[in-house]
C-alpha cells in the first residue's frame, strides 16, 4: 500500500473515529508512516473527529498513540485530558475499561511524565474514595435484589471497588437473616472476581459461622491450588461446625486437580501434609507477597470485637511468618501431639520475634511472649529447632533457638546421644557469625567439664569478635591446577581468602582443621573421593555439616548433582563462570538465603564485650584444661588497645601462659595513657602471670618496669609496679639496697 503525504490526515481521522466509536483493539494493524510525515498536534485538532473531548475518549487516545509510537500526540491529550479534571466517576470507568494495570504502565513512560504519574495518583484516590463511599456502595448492594439486568450492573459497579468493597459485603452477610438475600450477597462477592480472595481468606476468622460458610464458598469458586491450603482446617476441625466442614470439603474438592473423587477422598492425612507444607514454605522465605517500595504488602484481618475486616499494611516477611504461624498451628491443632509440627511452629514464631527484634537487643520476655512459649515447650523442641534451622540454612531461627537454649541447656547437649556430633558443636560452623557466637555463649555458659566433639571451635569464635578482621575463608578443590586457580581467582575477587587443594580428601581435611572456613567450591569431577563422597563426608562430620557447598561443572552435569543437592542441603550448582559477574550472579542470592544481615558497628562491639566476659568466665580454673584460651590471644591482644574492653582482656590474658601474654600485661604497667585501676589490675595479674608460669619478659621490658617504677607518682600505681617487681626474685645485694632505703617510722 502507499503512503502519500496528502492522505495521511485522513488516516487519523480514520483512528480517532475509531476511538470515537468505542474501538479498544490492541496495536493498529497498519504501519506508522515514517516520522518525517507525523502530524502536529495542530493538525490532529483540525478536524471534529479527530479530537476527543471526554475524558474516557482521551484517555484511549493516549493508549492508542503509545501503542502507535505517536508519545508526542499522547502527552498532548494526556494534557488535556487533565486539563478536563475527570470525576471520580469517569476516572471507575477509565479503571473499569483498561485496569490499574494501564495507568501503571502510563505511569511509567518517561515520555508522560509528570502528568501520567499525577493520572495515576488521582485514579488512585478517586479509587479509594469510592471504596469509602458506603451508602453508595449499600445503594449498589440494595439493587442486587433487583433485575437480572439492575444486578449486573451493580455487580459491576462494585467490581470497581475490588477487595475494598468486600469488609461492606461481609458486614451485609453478618447482618441478614434471609438466606436468599446472604445467598445473593455472597453471589455477588464471587461476582468481584479473584481480587476478593485475600480479604476472604482472612473471614475464615470470623466468630460467625454462616460469614466462614460464604468465605469458603467464594474462595471455592475463586481460588486456585494454593488457597486451598487455607482450606484444610477448616474441612477437618472438630471446632467448626458441620456445615463449615462440609462446604470446606466440597471448595477443596473443586480447587485440586487430582481429587478424581470429590471431596469423599479428602483425608486428614492430606490436610496435615498441605499445611506443614505451606508453613515450611513461608518458613524458607517463599509464597510472599509482591511488596512496594519500602516492602510492605497488603494484609486483611477479621476484627472479632468490631465483627469487620480491615486492611492494614505489613511487611512482606513478618506477613509470611504470619501466615505460616498460622498454618503450622491449625495443623497442630489437627495432630497435637506430633513433634514435627511443634518444631515448625516454635521455629515460625521464633523467626518472626528475632526479626521482628533489632539484633543488638534481646527478645521480648515475658507471658504470651515467642522466648517464654519456647521456653515452656522445653529443651528437646528447641533443640529440634536448631536442628531443622542449620539443615534448611535459617540463621534468624537458629540464633533464636540459641538464645532459649541458653537457658535450657545442660552439658549433655554437648554429646549426641547416639555418639555423633550435637546441635550445638553444628552451629558453631554454621556460616553465619550470629549463629557461631551464640553457640559459643551457650557453650562457655554450659561449663564444659571435659573435651566434646567441636570444642576447638569455641575460643577461636570468641577471639574473633574481638578482631576487626572480617575477611571470610573459602577453600576450593579441582583436579585440573589451571582451573582450579581461575575459580580460586574469581572467588578472591568475591571477597574470600581462598585455598587451593588438589583432591576431595585434602579439602576435608583443611577445612576440618582450620576452623574459619565460610565457603566450599568443589570442582563436579573431583578426585580421590569423587563428588558424591566428598559431599557425604563433609556432611557427616560436625566441623564442616553446616559449611555451604557450591559445585562448578558442564551443563550436563546438572542433572546428577541436583539428585545429590536433594539428599545434602545447603549446596548450590552453577555452570562454570567465565567472570565475576557470573560467579556472583548465582553465588550471592544463595548466600544471602543462609545468612542474616551484616553485622552492624554497635552490635560489634556488643559481641566484643561479650567475648571478653566470656572468655574471662573461662580464664577461672573451671574452664581450664577443657577449652583452650590460646586461640583467643590475637584477639585479647587487639581488645587491650580499647579503653571499654581492656580491663576484661587483662583478666583472660593471665590464664594465657605465653610470653606474649605476659609482655602485654608488663606492657600496660608502663603506658602513661592507661587508667590507675586498669594499671593496679594488670600488675596484680603479672604477678600472678610470672607466679605460675615463671618469667618470660625480656631484660628491655624488666627496665622499663624499673624505670616506671621509679618515677611514679602515684602511691597506688607505684606499690602496683612494687608488687611486680617483687616477683622478679632480685638477688641478695639488690634486696639489702631496698631493705636499706626503707626509712623507719618513729615510735608512737
Amino acid at each position: 500500500m502507499k503512503h502519500s503525504h496528502a492522505r495521511f490526515p485522513d488516516r487519523v481521522v480514520v483512528i480517532i473515529t475509531l476511538i470515537a466509536m468505542g474501538w479498544s483493539g490492541g496495536a493498529f494493524p497498519a504501519q506508522p508512516p515514517p516520522a518525517a510525515v507525523q502530524p502536529t498536534v495542530e493538525e490532529a485538532q483540525k478536524s471534529p473527529l479527530v479530537d476527543p473531548t471526554t475524558p474516557e475518549a482521551l484517555f484511549d487516545a493516549v493508549v492508542l498513540m503509545i501503542d502507535l509510537g505517536r508519545p508526542n500526540l499522547a502527552r498532548a491529550y494526556m494534557q488535556r485530558l487533565l486539563r478536563l479534571k475527570p470525576d471520580d466517576a469517569a476516572l471507575l470507568r477509565m479503571r473499569d475499561k483498561h485496569g490499574p494495570a494501564g495507568f501503571l504502565r502510563l505511569a511509567n513512560l518517561v515520555s508522560l511524565q509528570p502528568e501520567s504519574v499525577t493520572l495515576l495518583q488521582a485514579m488512585n484516590s478517586g479509587f479509594a474514595r469510592f471504596a469509602a463511599d458506603t451508602e453508595r456502595i449499600d445503594r449498589l448492594i440494595n439493587e442486587l435484589e433487583g433485575p437480572p439486568t439492575v444486578r449486573d450492573a451493580a455487580i459491576l459497579q462494585l467490581r470497581s471497588g475490588g477487595a475494598l468493597v468486600v469488609p461492606r459485603l461481609i458486614q451485609q452477610i453478618g447482618d441478614v437473616t434471609k438466606t436468599t438475600v446472604r445467598e445473593l450477597l455472597t453471589y455477588a462477592l464471587v461476582g468481584l472476581g479473584p481480587d476478593v480472595v485475600e480479604p476472604m481468606l482472612a473471614v475464615l476468622d470470623a466468630p460467625d459461622p454462616d460469614l466462614r460458610s460464604a468465605a469458603v464458598q467464594v474462595l471455592g469458586r475463586l481460588g486456585n491450588q494454593k488457597t486451598a491450603t487455607h482450606l484444610w482446617y477448616s474441612a477437618f476441625s472438630q471446632q467448626e461446625t458441620p456445615g463449615v466442614r462440609v462446604a470446606a470439603r466440597e471448595a477443596l474438592a473443586r480447587l485440586l486437580p487430582d481429587d478424581r473423587d470429590g471431596a469423599a477422598r479428602l483425608s486428614l492425612g492430606q490436610a496435615l501434609r498441605a499445611l506443614e507444607a505451606g508453613a515450611r514454605r513461608r518458613l524458607a522465605g517463599k509464597d510472599r507477597g509482591a511488596a512496594d517500595d519500602q516492602g510492605k504488602v497488603v494484609v486483611w484481618r477479621f476484627d472479632v470485637n468490631a465483627a469487620r475486616l480491615v486492611r492494614e499494611s505489613a511487611g512482606a516477611a513478618d506477613a509470611a511468618l504470619f501466615t505460616g504461624s498460622r498454618l503450622a498451628q491449625q495443623a497442630l491443632a489437627l495432630s497435637p501431639e506430633n513433634p514435627r509440627l511443634q518444631t515448625l511452629f516454635l521455629a515460625l514464631v521464633l523467626t518472626r520475634e528475632r526479626a521482628a527484634t533489632p539484633w543488638n537487643q534481646a527478645l521480648g520476655r515475658g507471658e504470651g511472649t515467642a522466648f517464654d512459649t519456647a521456653l515452656l515447650a522445653g529443651d528437646e523442641v528447641l533443640q529440634s529447632v536448631l536442628a531443622d534451622a542449620l539443615r534448611e540454612g535459617n540463621a534468624t531461627a537458629a540464633v533464636a533457638a540459641l538464645e532459649v537454649l541458653r537457658q535450657l541447656a545442660t552439658r549433655n547437649d554437648l554429646h549426641d546421644k547416639y555418639g555423633g556430633p550435637s546441635h550445638l558443636a553444628a552451629a558453631l560452623n554454621y556460616p553465619d557469625p550470629r549463629v557461631q557466637f551464640s553457640a559459643a555463649m551457650v557453650i562457655v555458659e554450659i561449663d564444659p567439664r571435659r573435651p566434646f566433639v567441636g570444642s576447638s571451635r569455641v575460643v577461636p569464635i570468641l577471639g574473633r569478635a574481638l578482631r576487626n578482621d572480617a575477611s571470610r575463608h573459602a577453600v576450593l578443590a579441582g583436579p585440573k591446577p589451571a582451573e582450579a586457580s581461575s575459580l580460586a581467582g574469581l572467588v578472591e575477587q568475591a571477597g574470600y581468602v581462598t585455598v587451593i587443594t588438589s583432591s576431595g580428601r585434602r579439602l576435608f581435611k583443611e577445612v576440618a582443621a582450620r576452623g574459619n572456613v565460610e565457603l566450599i567450591v568443589l570442582d563436579a569431577n573431583v578426585t580421590r573421593w569423587s563428588l558424591s563422597q566428598t559431599v557425604a563426608n563433609l556432611r557427616a562430620d560436625a566441623r564442616t555439616a553446616s559449611i555451604p557447598i557450591v559445585v562448578v561443572g558442564d551443563v550436563r552435569r546438572i542433572a546428577s548433582v541436583e539428585r545429590l543437592r536433594d539428599r545434602h542441603r545447603l549446596m548450590l550448582y552453577m555452570s562454570r563462570p567465565a567472570n565475576l559477574k557470573g560467579l556472583s550472579d548465582r553465588l550471592a542470592p544463595f548466600l544471602k538465603g543462609l545468612a542474616g544481615a551484616a553485622l552492624s558497628a554497635a552490635e560489634r562491639g556488643e559481641r566484643a564485650r561479650a567475648a571478653v566476659s566470656l572468655l574471662g568466665y573461662l580464664a577461672d580454673a573451671r574452664g581450664r584444661g577443657v577449652l583452650d584460651l590460646r586461640p583467643a590471644e590475637a584477639g585479647l591482644l587487639e581488645a587491650c588497645e580499647k579503653p571499654e574492653l581492656v580491663d576484661g582482656a587483662v583478666y583472660a590474658l593471665a590464664a594465657i601462659p605465653t610470653a606474649s601474654a605476659q609482655d602485654r600485661l608488663a606492657l600496660i604497667l608502663v603506658q602513661p595513657q592507661i587508667s590507675t585501676g586498669t594499671k593496679e589490675s594488670a600488675a596484680a595479674h603479672l604477678g600472678f602471670h610470672v607466679q605460675t608460669h615463671g618469667l618470660l619478659l625480656k631484660a628491655s621490658r624488666l627496665d622499663e618496669i624499673r624505670k616506671a617504677h621509679a618515677a611514679a607518682k602515684s602511691d597506688a600505681i607505684r606499690s602496683a609496679l612494687a608488687g611486680v617487681i617483687g616477683t622478679l626474685r632480685p638477688t641478695a645485694g639488690l634486696v639489702g639496697k631496698r631493705l636499706r632505703a626503707y626509712r623507719v617510722p618513729g615510735a608512737k
